[in-house]
């Protein structure tokens, strides 16, 4: 009866119009709630603090209306060492992962070593977490991937970016964009730039949502239903940059964050194709 975002909603009246031929398409029967993220199971104990502070601890129980302007008051050096705290932590925590990982799979005492001095607390650090299927297009950042290198390797302007992820085992499109991230990490002047992390799981969604500076989320409009990851990485001070799609093409505005793509016919060409097989979904 309902998408969960309003762009789904819209998109799903398009799919199901078929089955009401004389309705017009705004009048088909589907609705939409957008979807939400119970934020005290996401922010960080930080976070949490900052806006306890702020807002009251009770601060999303209400209507609130005033919660804009409570945020506003915090000052802006608390919010600096807010999030300069967050992005230490998350160093950290990606060394010991990644040294840990290493050394499951056999590597050698240096390269393990060597993983728990990678990245720089101060770098811009970006974040990619999800599944990897490909209408998420988790390899879109490697369509150039030369400009890519020479964005983290800026010696007056570095980035790092961790990785996360899984495919479904009959996923072999999916296996397919990891291996094309592997090979592109090993060679050895992106090394120390880019790490992804193994055993995509909801504690290391925790540690990266809490901790990267900019969230990037890449799907092929409108096939991402709704998308949460974002909201988390909100909640405790990030940014994200994101296509116009599912929860972020009714929430995007220039002061959280940045959108890219543009808020074109809903119907794709791609879309289409799903229809006239019969899929009623557009992810």
């Amino acid at each position: 009866m309902n998408g969960v975002s309003r762009l789904h909603g819209k998109v799903s009246r398009h799919l199901f119009e078929l089955l009401f031929p004389h309705w017009p398409a705004d009048e088909v029967p589907v609705g939409h709630v957008t979807n939400g993220v119970h934020m005290p199971s996401w922010d960080s104990a930080a976070a949490d603090d900052l806006w306890t502070e702020a807002c009251g601890k009770d601060r999303w129980l209400g209507t609130m209306e005033t919660l804009e302007q409570d945020i506003r008051r915090v000052p802006d050096a608390s919010l600096w060492q807010f999030r300069t705290a967050a992005s230490k932590s998350l160093v950290e925590y990606a060394r010991e992962r990644l040294s840990r990982q290493l050394a499951a799979s056999g590597a050698s005492p240096e390269a393990v070593d060597g993983a728990k001095h990678l990245f720089d607390p101060k770098a811009l650090t970006l974040g990619f977490a999800r599944r990897f299927a490909t209408y998420k297009r988790p390899n879109l950042l490697l369509h150039d991937p030369e400009r890519l290198l020479r964005l983290l390797t800026d010696r007056e302007r570095p980035v790092q970016l961790i990785l996360a992820g899984k495919a479904h085992p009959a996923d072999q499109a999916g296996q397919n964009l990891i291996r094309e991230w592997t090979h592109f990490i090993r060679r050895p002047e992106v090394r120390s730039h880019v790490i992804f992390l193994s055993d995509y799981d909801m504690l290391l969604t925790e540690h990266l949502v809490q901790g990267v500076d900019v969230w990037i989320n890449t799907p092929r409009r409108p096939w991402e239903a709704c998308g949460t990851s974002g909201m988390k990485v909100l909640v405790n001070g990030g940014i994200n940059l994101s296509e116009l799609d599912g929860w972020w093409a009714e929430a995007w505005t220039p002061e959280v964050g940045w959108r890219w793509g543009t808020a074109g016919n809903m119907a794709t060409t791609g879309l289409g194709r799903r229809r006239s097989r019969g899929a009623l979904r557009p992810a």
